[in-house]
């Protein structure tokens, strides 16, 4: 019984400082909906990776500009309609639906191989 307790007070406190920091610290989706709204939230939203983005998401996302998967090289389209995901407030596509697990693997690698053929093309 007294574990019992004492694993609940830890959780309650580690749900009270996730509260206190905001999103920051919290899965995505998971933090104080207030703190999620204020500017400092915004500013740590444009870090945050979404590999099934919104509608509304994706249209306030950046486009990169890709014709080329970043995680394979596999031509956009060549496999059916492109998967959107969205990291740092880009949108990057990938060529079929397990990419966006491998992008999630590495986001900064694989964005920065999306902004390079978008040089390139």
């Amino acid at each position: 019984m007294k574990m019992t307790f004492f694993v609940a007070a830890a959780l309650v406190g580690l749900l009270a400082a996730c509260k206190k920091e905001g999103a920051k610290c919290c899965p995505a989706g998971q933090g104080d909906s207030a703190a999620a709204m204020s500017d400092s939230a915004t500013d740590s939203a444009a870090s945050e990776l979404f590999l099934d983005p919104s509608p509304e998401q994706i249209a306030k996302a950046h486009r990169v500009g890709n014709k080329h998967c970043p995680t394979d090289g596999e031509k956009l389209g060549a496999m059916g309609k492109p998967i959107s995901v969205i990291y740092k407030g880009e949108l990057v596509e990938l060529c079929c639906a397990g990419c966006p697990k491998e992008f999630g693997n590495d986001p900064d690698k694989y964005l920065a191989i999306a902004k390079a053929d978008t040089a390139a093309n």
